[in-house]
């Protein structure tokens, strides 16, 4: 979804293809295959995976856990043990105290410094999208393999 959501918005992708092709002159990228430790300094490149996580979370359902026998505090409330809650990661990364108001648009530029949101905010913005892949001992593990794909895959496929 996020290499739709960046080919289908033309200053999106020319944004991007100008980060690639400058790396690409600057010989910071491997050919004819680039690095994932390489992809991973194109800034551009991974404000465009981090919003397309943001937008569409590889997990939409509500993720349930439950509360230790003893409760806990969640929100300021105190929340008996046993109980079942959960998390819609969908809603989540959309929260506007979080993203920005402009939270259904594919904005790229909201993870940058200058791109509108304080270097807080951005930290913050971090920490949120990722929650996308679970957290914890309830984290996915593929994780990291998806993130070496998602840096190379689509680097590449603008680079052809």
């Amino acid at each position: 979804m996020t290499l739709f959501l960046i080919t289908t918005n033309a200053s999106i992708y020319s944004t991007l293809l100008s980060e690639l092709f400058t790396a690409q002159k600057e010989n910071r990228l491997t050919r004819p295959i680039l690095r994932d430790s390489e992809s991973r300094n194109l800034l551009y490149l991974h404000a465009c995976i981090k919003e397309g996580l943001r937008l569409y979370p590889p997990v939409t359902g509500l993720l349930a856990k439950e509360v230790p026998p003893q409760g806990d505090i969640i929100d300021g409330r105190f929340v008996p043990g046993g109980t079942s809650i959960g998390w819609n990661s969908w809603g989540l990364m959309r929260l506007h105290d979080v993203f920005g108001m402009d939270v259904e648009v594919f904005r790229p530029e909201r993870w940058l410094p200058g791109g509108g949101q304080s270097s807080e905010q951005i930290e913050q913005m971090n920490e949120v999208v990722g929650l996308a892949f679970g957290y914890g001992r309830f984290g996915c593990l593929g994780k990291p393999v998806a993130m070496v794909e998602l840096n190379k895959t689509i680097a590449e496929v603008c680079l052809t």
